[in-house]
């Protein structure tokens, strides 16, 4: 049949059956699928194994008051998530619609908007330090004009972090919605006496409501699971992330409240994986419906966009101004502007240049494998049916699940195994690291290669069966190659979403391979600001590149 595979002979076909070699992207796929399982879903499954095993054993009676610890951080978490989520959608809604259909030099705006996402949270922590701390440039602002000042370390310290963070993210999610509401859609409502606002309301924004939840469950998702804010500016505010972590690396802490704590994580995290795929879906269909936007002419509404967008703008970049200030002060004591400016903290990066080295490598090698797993994956995801759908939901486990809870789960699964005199060489070592890189920024070039492999063209493969190429030569010779555009695209989101991972390193460190973000945190607790802050403009940059760089080979 034409477009049709070639059939396999009839004759001896339970003996061909026997003595044929099995199909390389088959065994590939189950190779993908152990590599999962080993690193991912043991480790987590192992977490709520133990931790299911302490409450039957009663447990929790030798721990007294941890039940009201246990509802108070829970509690915490929620709210500072919760609050983060609400105070970017209204900010962020009224941004989009403005930055998609009112606002001239979007492009500009874009890559100002880009800027915050291309750092670890925690970078854009201590810059609130710089801006709102005790003697920050905006609380010394404040004071002089008699206005009330706050303190920033608790609950308003993360959740400004998180909004700046987060925000970006949020436009970028919800301007992809916009523009699949279809012009004629606006032009009707708009004709029969409804006002901007009132068609923005009841058309738009109904229009965009799984984008809306989608945005709202993203910026949810990264408030919930960071570490490294609320380390720095936490406080005595404490959510499950960090006493999961302060848990577990202390040796005078019950080693049962990790293991309980991280549990309740992953229960968290796999009821939000439900809500995100169930999203997923939703945005999955909207495409189909999209036509011609439509952009606002009115001289008020552009003038409005204008100024709203520039304010927030400012507003969300002001942090990494600060970095770039403090980068080459001296002392930024009680003035507007460091006492002196020196080249020193960039003169000292070049005589410690062994965590950027460091994070180089571990980069360079986890990148690829995650992009190969993606590869991988995808394939087995067209291939398998149903088995490879479960795939789908596995591969955006780590995006939902704190880089720290997969960490505490590997730090265990190696511990068992060497009980079990199974100490294996790339279970340890910068090995481990490797792997928990992969793992934890796998959903990112997941993502890449899921769009990539459904713009296929599905008769280029049918027509080299039915010239008689089996299933590993059609891969190697026609698929492959019409996805080498969004394999180098992945590969670049993969590095640079690697490279400033802080949440699994802090866990899975390994002595001598001290990254470029642990220096920078480091730095930043330390209260040496001024040298973290030259390191993460060295990070930014690298990642600003690349980022270009992955831009510009998406636009030839």
């Amino acid at each position: 049949m034409t477009g049709t595979r070639a059939a396999e002979p009839a004759s001896g076909s339970w003996l061909a059956r026997i003595v044929r070699p099995p199909d390389p992207m088959a065994v590939l796929g189950l190779l993908a699928a152990v590599y999962l399982a080993v690193f991912l879903l043991i480790p987590l499954g192992l977490i709520v194994a133990q931790s299911v095993q302490i409450v039957l054993a009663g447990g929790l009676a030798d721990l007294p008051q941890f039940g009201q610890r246990f509802v108070l951080l829970t509690r915490n978490s929620l709210v500072l998530a919760g609050l983060v989520t609400v105070i970017v959608l209204a900010i962020g809604i009224p941004l989009a619609v403005f930055f998609v259909k009112a606002v001239p030099y979007r492009p500009l705006f874009q890559v100002l908007l880009t800027i915050p996402l291309l750092s670890p949270p925690f970078i854009g922590s201590f810059a609130t330090i710089l801006l709102f701390g005790r003697v920050g440039v905006i609380t010394q602002l404040l004071r002089a004009a008699g206005l009330p000042t706050f303190e920033l370390y608790g609950l308003p310290g993360i959740a400004i972090t998180h909004v700046i963070h987060t925000l970006p993210l949020a436009v970028l999610t919800l301007a992809a919605g916009l523009r699949t509401v279809p012009r004629d859609l606006e032009e009707s409502a708009i004709s029969l006496g409804g006002s901007l606002t009132q068609v923005a309301r009841r058309v738009v924004l109904p229009y965009i409501a799984p984008y809306i939840w989608m945005s709202a469950l993203l910026v949810f998702l990264a408030s919930f699971g960071d570490v490294g804010a609320p380390l720095l500016v936490g406080g005595n505010y404490r959510v499950l992330t960090v006493e999961a972590y302060t848990a577990f690396i202390r040796f005078n802490v019950d080693q049962r409240i990790p293991i309980l704590l991280s549990a309740w994580i992953v229960v968290i995290s796999l009821c939000l994986l439900y809500l995100v795929r169930r999203q997923m879906k939703k945005t999955e269909i909207a495409p189909a419906f999209s036509g011609e936007i439509y952009t606002y002419a009115s001289p008020a509404a552009r003038r409005v966009g204008l100024c709203f967008c520039s304010l927030v703008s400012f507003l969300v970049l002001l942090p990494y101004l600060a970095i770039l200030v403090a980068s080459f002060g001296t002392v930024w004591g009680a003035g507007l502007l460091p006492d002196a400016f020196t080249l020193r903290h960039y003169q000292a990066l070049a005589g410690s240049l062994e965590p950027l080295r460091n994070s180089l490598i571990l980069a360079g090698t986890a990148a690829p494998l995650a992009v190969l797993l993606s590869v991988v994956i995808g394939n087995a995801m067209r291939e398998w049916g149903r088995a490879g759908a479960l795939f789908d939901y596995v591969t955006l486990l780590p995006f939902v699940v704190s880089g720290v809870v997969i960490g505490i789960g590997l730090i265990h699964l190696t511990g068992r195994l060497r009980l079990l005199g199974l100490a294996l060489p790339f279970l340890s070592g910068p090995s481990l690291l490797v792997a928990a890189y992969s793992i934890r920024r796998l959903p990112y070039p997941m993502r890449v290669m899921s769009a990539a492999y459904s713009r296929i063209d599905r008769r280029l493969e049918e027509a080299s069966y039915s010239l008689g190429a089996s299933r590993a030569r059609t891969f190697w010779r026609v698929t492959l190659p019409q996805l080498y555009p969004a394999m180098a695209a992945a590969l670049v989101i993969a590095f640079t979403r690697i490279i400033t991972e802080l949440g699994a390193t802090l866990v899975v460190y390994q002595p001598g391979w001290t990254t470029i973000s642990m220096q920078i945190f480091s730095y930043a607790q330390e209260g040496l600001v001024n040298r973290a802050a030259a390191i993460s403009v060295l990070l930014i940059a690298v990642v600003a590149a690349l980022t270009g760089l992955a831009s510009y080979n998406r636009l030839r």
